[in-house]
């Protein structure tokens, strides 16, 4: 499955993440569909040929598999990266 399949599949069953900062972590929240979701995601993008990077985003794209109380987007970068690297990386 790719990314987009695999986003498409569990938006479809309502299933919700949530994704926030508390203090200086990283918090992924939900059941356990959703951290299914979420490991899911995660495999694609590690094996995905076309891109090396997926986003997803509580106010953007994807936001269909956000719960409310999300404050934090999700990028995946895979290196080597297929362009160049992020900043930061």
């Amino acid at each position: 499955m790719t990314p987009d399949e695999v986003c498409a599949t569990y938006a479809d069953r309502n299933v919700r993440i949530t994704s926030r900062l508390i203090d200086d972590l990283v918090v992924f929240e939900g059941d356990s569909e959703a951290l299914e979701f979420l490991g899911n995601l995660l495999l694609a993008q590690a094996n995905d040929k076309r891109s090396c990077k997926k986003s997803i985003e509580p106010n953007g794209a994807g936001s269909a598999l956000f719960t409310d109380k999300s404050n934090l987007g999700i990028y995946i970068h895979r290196l080597p990266c297929e362009h160049r690297e992020i900043e930061g990386s």
